[in-house]
């Protein structure tokens, strides 16, 4: 077997080929006057560290603006808390400033317990020299992932970001907003000093394959060969250096038609299935089935079409977009689907062993999102990102439940008992009375200050009905509260887990209640939003 003439996933990034549309959008961004902070955003292997370990090498050249240039991949080690994160992010500036700043690099290795100030002092030194920082940071996704991170980090980094000498790049799998799961850290404005238009990494375009190829010259491709290479992977880059990769391989001849194109392309499937499948996985229900409805039509029109699901099945190279149409499915990915076993044995292949089922049942989940219309966006949002962090981070969705429980209940709060001149809920002073003439218990001091923490579940049992009174709530049920009791179980959990082994069916257990405390809700929750518009209407 041929040495792999393109590596892919090795210890160190690959050289870059192609990408120079990209790559000069980056580089211009990062060296005019004023420069953009920058988001680079793309599926998995797509090829972002690529670009940006291209990115770091070039800006460290002589005659950029920049005088240090870090590149931190946060996908290892990553940072779990506040603290570790300013420490880390000391660690690799110290060791960016060594070169051209060795006095400010020192100060910042020999500076202990929490960084912040003395980044800030190091980054004010520097605008006074002249210095001048790029920060890249990879993997930004993780960090986020945790929920850890509080609003008081990410508004110290925007501080430190709105400094002339410091400039920031990250790279993520979704735009950053899309990944916060702290509610708090959500109002920071950390997010919004970076460029509107996140640069886009995806597919190979026509000039980059030209590129690539070119590293071939013995090779002499025929137009026929170049189509079928279109064909089965659409230009996403792990599909086509692979197909190239065993196309060296099978080495039969200089001359590459058609025919040694497809026996490439098969060849190389077992290499990129596992790779297939988690593109496969990590794309939502809807744009799953978006791609088998191309595959069953061939062609659709895009109108009317989920841009969230388009924007998916385009950026893996699952599915080409030429103008208003969808077409040409990607062969590889085709073949992925057509290893799976038909669907009268579906429940075996999906659900018939612990470890498939932990991987397919999230599936499930999804899709009862789906189900759920006019669910309140932030609620929404927390739920997604919870069926992303399961099966591989139980204890990360744990840790984030009660997100979901407090967006749910600030909803009721809203609803049931909301003062509008204080702007905040305050229990009527009617179901006091009512609590103390029927022997009710557990109320006492809520006139005074709103229940917090676990009171507010009494609140909701009381509100909703107990033994001695009817409902007094307007709108939510029992089912709320029942469903709300278990989930603060879950967060109380997550919280203070008292193990280090967190079960991924527990993990689904709780998730699959959050979805329908979120349902129950929505719809009865509807009630309150229709009095609303009628009220507004009359």
């Amino acid at each position: 077997m041929s040495d792999r003439r393109f590596p892919i996933l090795g210890a160190f990034a690959p050289p870059m080929l192609g990408r120079e549309a990209i790559f000069q959008r980056l580089v211009a961004a990062l060296t005019k006057p004023s420069p953009d902070h920058l988001q680079v955003v793309g599926p998995r292997y797509a090829g972002k560290t690529v670009i940006l370990n291209e990115l770091a090498r070039h800006l460290r050249s002589a005659g950029t603006p920049y005088t240090a240039v870090l590149l931190w991949d946060l996908g290892h080690e990553t940072p779990n808390s506040d603290q570790f994160f300013m420490q880390s992010l000391a660690t690799e500036l110290s060791s960016a400033l060594t070169a051209h700043h060795l006095d400010y690099a020192n100060h910042l290795r020999d500076s202990h317990g929490y960084s912040y100030q003395e980044i800030a002092e190091v980054l004010d030194a520097l605008k006074d020299d002249g210095g001048k920082v790029l920060a890249i940071m990879d993997g930004f996704d993780k960090p986020l992932s945790n929920g850890q991170l509080t609003r008081n980090l990410w508004d110290q980094l925007r501080a430190l970001a709105l400094k002339p000498s410091l400039t920031l790049v990250t790279a993520s799998r979704r735009t950053l907003r899309e990944l916060i799961r702290n509610p708090d850290s959500q109002t920071s404005d950390f997010w919004n000093i970076f460029e509107p238009s996140p640069v886009r990494v995806g597919c190979f375009d026509e000039n980059d394959l030209t590129v690539v190829l070119r590293q071939l010259p013995d090779l002499k491709f025929a137009a026929g060969a170049q189509a079928e290479l279109w064909n089965a992977s659409n230009g996403f880059p792990v599909m086509v250096l692979e197909i190239l990769n065993s196309l060296l391989d099978i080495g039969e001849t200089s001359e590459i038609n058609q025919e040694l194109m497809l026996k490439a392309c098969d060849h190389c499937f077992p290499s990129v299935r596992d790779k297939i499948d988690s593109l496969w996985t990590d794309c939502s229900p809807s744009s799953q089935d978006l791609f088998r409805r191309v595959l069953e039509e061939r062609a659709l029109i895009r109108t009317g079409i989920a841009n969230a699901d388009v924007d998916a099945v385009i950026e893996r190279g699952f599915l080409h977009s030429t103008g208003n149409k969808l077409q040409r499915p990607n062969r590889l990915v085709e073949k992925y689907l057509e290893e799976q076993p038909n669907e009268g044995c579906a429940l075996v292949r999906l659900f018939g062993a612990s470890d498939v089922y932990q991987r397919h049942f999230r599936g499930v989940l999804e899709r009862r999102m789906q189900q759920i219309l006019n669910m309140d966006p932030t609620l929404r949002r927390f739920l997604e990102r919870g069926v992303e962090d399961l099966p591989e981070h139980p204890h990360v969705f744990l840790s984030n439940v009660h997100g979901i429980l407090e967006q749910g209940l600030s909803l009721v709060w809203k609803a049931e008992c909301w003062d509008p001149d204080c702007i905040k809920p305050r229990i009527p002073p009617e179901w006091f009375s009512i609590w103390r003439f029927n022997g009710e218990r557990g109320f006492e001091g809520w006139q005074a200050r709103f229940p917090e923490g676990g009171q507010r579940l009494h609140l909701l049992d009381l509100m909703t009905g107990t033994q001695r009174i009817d409902r007094l709530a307007r709108f939510v049920s029992k089912n709320t509260y029942v469903l709300a009791n278990a989930v603060q179980g879950f967060r109380d959990f997550g919280v203070h887990p008292k193990t280090t082994e967190i079960d991924v069916s527990t993990a689904y257990a709780a998730l699959h209640l959050c979805i329908e405390f979120a349902a129950s809700i929505t719809r009865e929750l509807s009630k309150a939003f229709s009095s609303d518009k009628d009220t507004m209407m009359t």
